[in-house]
């Protein structure tokens, strides 16, 4: 186990989450070729698979949570990280051995929209102070924006590191980004988090931010097993 100051101990420095669905040949390969240096390069970490049952739309922001929830208070750090998304050994030995405070959390690759999605780096204290995602974003949608709207209102700050205005080759090998989260609720989705969250004031936005997150998150687990030494995939169906 892992100890910091006032006597806190973790079980893992790292949880690398990756939310998933209907993606064999990325995570194969991230297997094959990522988990590795993780291994190397960033002792005492475990990756955790959430795969999303069929039959509803996909809801990445709340099988992060689950994550989340299931590692609460048992590591230092969550990632956040999308499964076409495979680290270079110069970015991990660069980015993703960073160290973050209390007040900041690492966008390692993140949308020039300033969002907080793709592969970000924050403390497990942060993650649950900000309640993390919201539990509503089903469909391609905007729970990104939502967890920097989240971050901002405690005001945590991001470090931006790459984005995905350009290719960075030395850093970073995406695959083509797969559309499995259909795109019928995204009016609604960007109103919400885009535009109305920023007109209300301290007290609605704490309100909001508590409505739906981790506080909150509804989740049967269906299976859980390892396929890899560090690597866990958590298979759940999500309840709305």
């Amino acid at each position: 186990m892992l100890k910091l100051n006032l006597g806190v101990y973790y079980m893992y420095e790292n949880i690398i989450v990756i939310p998933f669905r209907n993606r064999d040949e990325h995570l194969d390969y991230f297997i094959k070729n990522t988990v590795p240096l993780f291994q190397e390069y960033l002792p005492n970490t475990k990756v955790v698979v959430v795969e999303q049952n069929e039959g509803k739309l996909f809801n990445r922001g709340a099988i992060l949570n689950v994550a989340f929830k299931e590692y609460e208070n048992k590591t230092k750090y969550f990632f956040t990280h999308d499964v076409d998304m495979n680290p270079t050994e110069k970015c991990i030995k660069e980015l993703y051995t960073r160290e973050t405070t209390k007040t900041d959390v690492l966008g390692i690759y993140t949308s020039c929209c300033n969002t907080l999605g793709g592969i970000i780096k924050i403390r497990d204290n942060v993650i649950q102070m900000i309640n993390g995602f919201p539990n509503d974003v089903w469909g391609w949608g905007t729970e990104d924006k939502a967890l920097q709207n989240r971050a901002e209102y405690y005001n945590i700050k991001k470090i931006t590191n790459l984005t995905n205005n350009k290719e960075y080759p030395e850093y970073l090998l995406r695959f083509n980004d797969v559309d499995d989260r259909e795109t019928r609720n995204v009016s609604q989705n960007i109103n919400k988090h885009f535009h109305n969250f920023q007109r209300l004031n301290k007290e609605q936005k704490k309100k909001e931010i508590m409505s739906s997150g981790l506080n909150n998150v509804r989740y049967t687990i269906v299976e859980r097993r390892m396929i890899h030494d560090i690597v866990e995939l958590i298979k759940v169906d999500v309840h709305p």
